[in-house]
């Protein structure tokens, strides 16, 4: 039975300048990103932070799947630190 491959990132296609190309391809030729997609992921992240840190009125109204794993490690960190400490006397 094949397993059929489904992509869970959009496809957004744009261009730049080929000095652009060449200085992302090198950073990728050096490992400094495991690929074209890999660098461009991290521009458009860093770049939406800069935007949403300085301009918190186009911020959306949900979280990214991402951030919502995010949330849920921290909030089971924080219930095992609390079990933790509660079972602590206190001096």
């Amino acid at each position: 039975m094949t397993k059929e491959y489904t992509r869970k990132k959009p496809i957004i296609s744009g261009t730049v300048s080929p000095i652009y190309k060449k200085k992302i391809d090198r950073l990728v030729e050096a490992g400094e990103f495991a690929s074209v997609s890999d660098f461009i992921n991290q521009a458009v992240s860093d770049l939406l932070k800069k935007y949403e840190n300085n301009m918190p009125a186009i911020e959306s109204n949900y979280f990214t799947d991402d951030e919502i794993e995010a949330l849920r490690i921290i909030i089971r960190e924080k219930a095992v630190e609390m079990n933790f400490n509660k079972g602590k006397k206190k001096s």
